[in-house]
C-alpha cells in the first residue's frame, strides 16, 4: 500500500510539474506575444510617422517650387520695366536732343518733370 501511495504520489508530482511547466510556458508564450505586437506597433507608429513628415517634406517642396515659378514670373517682368524704363529714358534723351523742353516732354509723357529727370539718372 505504501508503495503505491508513494507511485501516486510520484505521479501527482509529475503532474503537477507537468502542469506547472505548462503553466510557465504558456506565461512565457503569452509575454512573448504581448513584446512583439508591442514591437509591431512601435513599428507601425514610426512608419505612420514617416509617412507623414513624407508628406510634409512633398508640400514644401510643391510650395518651394511654386514660389520658385513666382520669383522667375518677377524677373521676368521686372526685366521688362527695365527694359522699358531704358526705352523710354532714350525716347526722351532724344526729344531733348532735338529740342524739346522738359515740361513739353513730362506733358506727352504724362510723367512730372521729377520722374522724368530720375529715369534720366
Amino acid at each position: 500500500m505504501m508503495i503505491e501511495k508513494n507511485g501516486v504520489n510520484q505521479m501527482l508530482e509529475k503532474h503537477v510539474e507537468t502542469r506547472s511547466d505548462e503553466y510557465w510556458k504558456k506565461i512565457i508564450e503569452d509575454f512573448q506575444k504581448i513584446h512583439e505586437n508591442e514591437e509591431r506597433m512601435e513599428r507601425q507608429l514610426e512608419l505612420e510617422e514617416i509617412q507623414r513628415l513624407k508628406e510634409e517634406i512633398r508640400k514644401t517642396q510643391e510650395e518651394t517650387r511654386k514660389i520658385q515659378e513666382v520669383n522667375k514670373h518677377v524677373e521676368d517682368v521686372n526685366r521688362q520695366i527695365e527694359q522699358m524704363n531704358q526705352v523710354m529714358k532714350l525716347g526722351i534723351k532724344a526729344m531733348l536732343a532735338h529740342g524739346m523742353n522738359l515740361e513739353l516732354i513730362s506733358k506727352s509723357l504724362s510723367k512730372s518733370e521729377d520722374e522724368i529727370m530720375e529715369l534720366l539718372k
